[in-house]
């Protein structure tokens, strides 16, 4: 799983400090889901990048969007799940004192592979 973090200049670095160690964790606990291979999720698989946006940038002081691997439980409640990253994630922010703007887009993805082996 992918999350990105798009900030603005405004937003300080201790406030992105706390989202790298606190948004694995809520991502992980927010996705994990009953049953299957797709459905147990750990912090450690949680890759974050962070980006700041152009100051000409209009919207939110951060942007949260999260890319996961789809199966039904979590297609079935993707509202739920995005609204309660987005609590817990601006919970973290003003426990740090701050307040900003948040906005989190939950991205489900069917995942296609595909394989060759040549016959030598």
């Amino acid at each position: 799983m992918n999350a990105t973090v798009i900030s603005k200049p405004n937003v300080e670095d201790t406030t992105l400090d706390i989202l790298a160690t606190e948004l694995p964790t809520i991502i992980a606990e927010v996705l994990e889901v009953p049953g299957g291979n797709l459905a147990p999720v750990k912090p450690g698989q949680i890759s974050l990048e962070f980006t700041q946006a152009s100051p000409r940038d209009v919207g939110s002081d951060i942007r949260i969007m999260v890319y996961a691997k789809n199966n039904n439980p979590r297609k079935s409640t993707e509202n739920d799940r995005a609204k309660t990253i987005l609590d817990k994630a601006v919970s973290v922010i003003t426990a740090s004192g701050k307040k900003y703007s948040v906005d989190i887009r939950l991205y489900l993805m069917d995942i296609g592979t595909a394989e060759h082996c040549s016959n030598a």
